[in-house]
């Protein structure tokens, strides 16, 4: 790591050192306009100078490398009559005076009396000064004098024997300011307004990773947050997650079913999932495409937020057809930031640190202590359980009490002691204290950018600390990044983006902890000592003692002692390049080739020490002792510990070459861009572990162990039984892609547009079928900017109105494996075969040449538009999906030796809209309100699939599908519940409106309720921006609206209630426990079952009537404010003689539930919505402080 840093350094002050403002400019007839422009983009000087004097001057011939602003200014002005003087950065270019007649005002900047001096500084609403501002005072009837502002915003008028002037002040970036200067000691400071431009003035760039498009003449359907937003948003290092809300038609996940991916990097950060207009597949990854700079990456979990300059997210087809087979769930193309030519070098640093805080255990409603003992009391069943027949079950304190009691050991005034003082204890402060600790994070990056023509750099070093809620564990993440533009000759660009990210965890064995631990048990005594537990083990007192004295392995637990026993480390190395290179070969035509490479090895160390419980349990699994006084006979070795070394590696590359052609046929009224090209990319992925058993940390020594024998299994051991697995593991992964491609558009008269795509994908990850390699994806789109029109021209309140259309193909590919050439085999050992001739191999997959990819049809159509010279901008968007040839199984002849393969069918559709409006609603000099909603509908339908028979024709397994025809995805079916009959049991009311109880019966789909969709129907979010002066206030708001879920339920209804692991998670009962049903008549009242001690009662009825019935199903509806943050920007003339250019600081508090439509106090965001169970929220909310500086 710190050979990258040094490289780094060095390559940081090589840029440094290129960075030279020296003026090159080559050409003949140039204009002085053209030059001046030229001269302002090489160096930190701008122009002043008249109209009149531009069109009368002469084109000049200049051939000048390395030239002064002296040499390049007296060469071109010299012939031309004319003069130039600099002030404060600005260069006035006057005519040269030929004589002196009479005028009507005089022209002064030298000031002489300094009784007659008038000043001011012209600062904006930001408090920052105004530099190279024109100031023209009127000096009574017949003198005028001009000024500039400097580097304060300060300007000087002399010779000024009046009380007060008018004042004229205009420049570039300001509102024309007009009003009256008065003669005072100090300074009388001027506020001017930053002049905002209307987005009919920017020109909106979308990259897609192929191509940069001009917005107005894009056809596709394209999202692009306010990174304003997406940078503050410190709560998260996820790309995207901070895009919540940000986005028409990107719904991240809601609930904890599912909701992030796999972090392969181990880096602390998993990208949350997310569904871009609705899901569109069952049994393929639903998430977006990630590409970075133009290569697909696995996810985002390696970006650092602060390099991001740019996400572009594509939706239709005309947007992500260009991405092929893989582009039907949509693409997100994040660009890093870059240095840019003729940049003065800029040093930024970026920093925030997040405070979490302790996960709330309040939000799970569980029994207090003596709620607990009181239940516990009041179902003790002695006669059902006898003492013992418990032997080998968990006898927590309340239990040994209640056993001792009734078996006479200790008398009522003890039992009754005892149970008090258990239940006047409560052990969730020490939980959270001893297994619990705030949860925080911090990220701090440098960043250096500059460049002059022909090169330029963006650097960042950065820090990221990741803190969970679980004592002793560490996660640090190192970050460099590096881009370079090279631009050697006109025709030739070359750009190189080089990333490393190193991320270093390392953590000691975690004790489970959570709200549901049984309230009295407690880790630590007054005087500090560790409190043994050795009940958790699940063995009675008896039992344990049997096991330790012939295993002579003591059994013994102590939960807090079990920490130091396990440790592990892990390291891991993101390296990331990506080439571009650019070349113009003739009039418009130009070559571009992209190239990256992606490579991500990594080591995890993990190391138990024998003396952990779980270990002491395994090695009692393989220790022969029959007696207590038998030689125990150890099978494996008891000493030292298991280690286990694992390695992971990601290998990618992308070649991508393609011609360009670019021309602005009938004189720049039509534009013209065709493009043709190839791309091949590799997906590489190899795991492998190794375990040693008997491993010595210090010495690096492991015992011998038969593994071929162990792998059978051990018989007569302490416990009876062993089994132990292969010590090794590889997993290896390939997917490859070779690709065709073709881009084409036109615009006429600037006003209509028609654009197409073409892409052919062949993949090892398809059929080898000719029919499957060689399907196409293609687009077609076309977009009339009406704005244009002359009849609209007459209506000023429309700056700009533009109607689109889209058709296209796009593809989801089948997983690695699924489209194999031949059949796949797996062997099988004989201790699992049970085959009598020794190992066996069996069919794991049979060979799919046929198999193809998803394809995903899509229409868009969409209006952009913009309102009120700028006030108002948005778009609407319109579309429908429907997806064929989904990936499912197909059933098979038992003979061929498979039951069912993987085959394409099905069909999936999804409608929609999408709607976005900014607003400026007030617009002041000190004042500005600001407003952005998103909204989003999804109405999405599974329209067919295989075929229902057997099983999969019944109620029951209709309301446990994931998926079923004719109904949106993650449907949520429930029983039509009937309330409780008079012994306390659920009853479900049939299609046929028969009530019945019975567990036996089978239900059909008629008797089974749909109650709605756990996917958001509308969602989207709302953001205000409020600013006075230098302080803004952002306030950006989430919805989720139109989805149920599933409410939380007790599930404890029958057999003994003492079940727990070794872990304070796990105990306790839930507080809806207290509302069963308890006697004939409650069912009056409550909905909840009896509860039934003997288990063998269990069978007269089925609980899943209750757990999933209609009365439990609920609204996942929602709204929160997902951040709030207060920025002030520090008066720049306090920064002025720092150094520093730029100094805000601000403050986030995030994660406020406004509204929720369920009455329970259930945060759909921390609920699994299929199965209701409630999560603990890691914090009820997070509170950020960041500082953003630049010299």
């Amino acid at each position: 790591m710190k050979t990258y840093a040094f490289v780094f350094t060095v390559a940081l002050l090589l840029s440094a050192n290129l960075y030279a403002q020296k003026i090159n400019i080559t050409g003949r007839n140039l204009s002085l306009e053209k030059i001046f422009r030229e001269v302002e983009k090489q160096t930190d000087y701008s122009f002043l100078v008249g109209k009149e004097t531009l069109k009368k001057s002469k084109p000049v011939n200049l051939n000048l490398k390395n030239a002064s602003l002296a040499q390049v200014l007296d060469q071109c002005l010299t012939d031309q009559q004319l003069t130039w003087e600099i002030k404060n950065k600005v260069i006035v270019v006057t005519p040269v005076p030929t004589s002196a007649p009479a005028q009507p005002a005089t022209m002064q900047a030298v000031p002489s009396d300094p009784d007659n001096i008038m000043w001011g500084r012209v600062i904006d609403e930001h408090n920052i000064p105004v530099i190279g501002a024109s100031v023209r005072a009127s000096i009574g009837a017949d003198r005028i004098q001009m000024s500039f502002t400097d580097e304060k915003g300060d300007f000087i008028l002399s010779e000024v024997d009046m009380p007060s002037v008018q004042l004229q002040i205009t420049s570039v970036n300001i509102e024309p300011w007009t009003g009256e200067l008065k003669k005072q000691p100090q300074p009388q400071v001027i506020h001017v307004k930053s002049k905002v431009y209307q987005l009919t003035d920017v020109k909106v760039v979308l990259n897609t990773g192929y191509q940069k498009l001009d917005k107005e003449r894009a056809t596709g359907s394209f999202g692009k947050p306010d990174m304003a937003i997406v940078s503050k948003r410190t709560g998260t290092m996820d790309i995207m997650s901070r895009l919540d809300g940000l986005i028409p038609g990107l719904t991240l996940s809601v609930g904890t079913d599912q909701p992030t991916t796999a972090n392969p990097n181990g880096n602390g950060v998993s990208t949350r999932k997310s569904v871009i207009r609705g899901k569109g597949t069952l049994f393929l990854d639903t998430d977006p495409l990630y590409v970075i700079n133009g290569t697909i990456v696995t996810d985002f979990s390696t970006l650092n937020p602060d390099d991001v300059e740019s996400i572009t997210v594509l939706k239709d087809a005309a947007a992500a057809a260009i991405y092929g087979a893989r582009a039907a769930n949509g693409v997100v193309v994040v660009t890093t930031k870059s240095g840019k030519n003729n940049q003065r070098l800029t040093v930024n640093y970026n920093g925030f640190f997040n405070y979490q805080g302790k996960p709330d255990f309040s939000y799970i409603p569980v029994l207090t202590s003596q709620q607990f003992i009181s239940v516990a009391k009041e179902l003790f069943n002695p006669q059902l359980y006898p003492w013992n027949s418990q032997y080998d079950q968990t006898i927590a304190p309340h239990d040994q009490l209640l056993y001792d009691h009734y078996r006479g050991l200790i008398s009522d005034a003890q039992f009754n002691k005892g149970m008090d003082s258990l239940g006047n204890i409560n052990n969730r402060q020490q939980i959270l204290d001893l297994l619990v600790r705030p949860a925080m994070s911090s990220n701090h990056t440098i960043s250096v950018s500059g460049g002059n023509n022909m090169y330029s750099f963006y650097g960042s070093l950065a820090y990221t600390l990741s803190q969970d809620n679980t004592p002793g564990n560490k996660n640090n993440s190192y970050k460099i990044n590096l881009t370079q533009n090279i631009q050697p000759s006109r025709n030739i660009r070359i750009s190189v983006n080089a990333s490393l990210i190193n991320n270093v965890s390392s953590g000691r064995n975690a004790i489970e902890a959570g709200p549901s631990a049984l309230p009295y048990l407690l880790l630590r005594d007054a005087s500090g000592k560790n409190i043994p537990a050795d009940f958790m083990l699940g063995w009675s007192d008896s039992l344990r003692l049997d096991y330790q004295n012939r295993s002579k392995i003591n059994m013994g637990y102590v939960p807090l002692d079990e920490v130091n026993y396990t440790s592990y480390n892990r390291n891991n190395i993101f390296i990331n390049l990506t080439g571009n290179a650019s070349v113009k070969i003739w009039k418009g035509l130009s070559f571009e080739g992209t190239y990256g490479y992606v490579k991500s090895p990594g080591i995890s160390k993990y190391f138990t020490d024998n003396r952990e419980y779980r270990q002491r349990r395994q090695l009692l699994s393989f220790t022969i002792a029959p007696t207590v006084n038998s030689t125990p006979q150890y099978l494996v070795p008891i000493t030292g510990g298991t280690f286990t070394s694992g390695n992971n590696d990601q290998r990618n590359w992308t070649v991508r070459n393609q011609l360009i052609y670019s021309a602005t046929p009938r004189q720049g009224k039509d534009h013209l861009l065709l493009q043709v090209g190839q791309e091949a990319q590799e997906q590489f992925n190899f795991t492998t572990s190794n375990t040693y058993m008997g491993y010595d940390e210090k010495m690096g020594t492991y015992g011998l162990v038969d593994y071929a024998s162990l792998s059978n299994g051990a018989t007569g051991t302490v416990t009876g039984y062993g089994y132990l697995p292969q010590p090794y593991y590889i997993n290896q992964t390939l997917s490859r892609f070779t690709s065709r491609f073709a881009l084409a558009s036109y615009t006429f008269n600037d006003k209509y547009s028609l654009d197409g795509s073409w892409r052919q994908d062949k993949s090892n990850l398809f059929g080898s079928d000719v029919s499957s390699q060689n399907k196409p994806v293609w687009s077609i789109g076309a977009k009339w900017q009406l704005g244009k029109e002359n009849f609209f021209k007459s209506l000023s309140w429309i700056d700009n109105l533009g109607i689109r259309a889209t058709y296209g193909i796009t593809g989801n590919s089948p997983y690695v494996g699924a489209a194999s050439v031949q059949d796949i085999l797996r062997a099988y050992p004989q201790s699992q075969s049970g085959g009598v001739g020794g190992d066996a191999l069996s069919i794991n997959s049979t060979a799919n040449t046929k198999l193809s990819w998803e394809t995903t049809h899509t229409i868009n159509i969409g209006i952009d538009y913009g309102l009120l010279k700028g006030r108002i901008n948005g778009g609407i968007d319109i579309y429908s999906k429907t997806t064929t040839n989904m990936l499912g199984n197909i059933p098979l002849n038992p003979f061929t030796g498979s039951y069912s393969a993987t085959g394409n069918l099905g069909k999936y559709s999804n409608k929609g809209i999408e709607l976005s409006i900014s607003s400026q609603n007030i617009k002041s000099t000190d004042f500005n309100w600001s407003s952005t909603i998103i909204f989003s509908y999804n109405h999405n339908k599974l329209l067919s699939f295989q075929p229902l028979s057997g099983y999969s024709n019944t109620g029951d397994y209709k309301i446990n599908s994931f998926y079923y025809v004719g109904y949106p995805a993650g449907p949520v079916f429930a029983y039509n519940y009937a309330g409780l009959d008079n012994v306390g049991d659920p009853q479900i009311r049939l299609g046929d409106k028969t009530v019945t109880k019975d567990p036996s019966y089978k239900t059909t789909p008629d008797d089974i309720k749909y109650m709605g969709t756990t996917v958001p129907v509308f969602n989207g979010g709302i953001t205000n921006t409020f600013s006075y002066k230098a302080v803004s206030l952002s306030v950006n708001m989430i919805y989720n609206l139109g989805n149920v879920m599933r409410r939380d339920v007790d599930r404890t209804y029958a057999a003994r209630l003492s079940s727990m692991g070794a872990n304070f998670a796990a105990g306790n009962l839930s507080a809806y426990f207290l509302d069963r049903w308890k006697k004939p008549g409650d069912e009056a009242f409550t909905n909840a079952p009896v509860y039934l001690a003997d288990p063998a009662e269990d069978y007269r009825r089925n609980m899943n009537y209750y757990y999933k019935a209609d009365i439990n199903v609920v609204s996942a509806a929602y709204i929160k404010i997902r951040d709030i943050t207060l920025n002030y920007e520090l008066p720049a003339d306090w920064l002025k003689s720092l150094n520093i250019k730029q100094f805000s600081i601000y403050g986030q508090a995030t994660n406020f539930l406004v509204w929720k439509a369920n009455h329970l106090g259930v945060d759909p965001e921390y609920q699994d919505l299929r199965q209701g169970y409630m999560s603990v929220p890691p914090y009820l909310h997070s509170y950020s402080l960041g500082v953003n500086v630049t010299l």
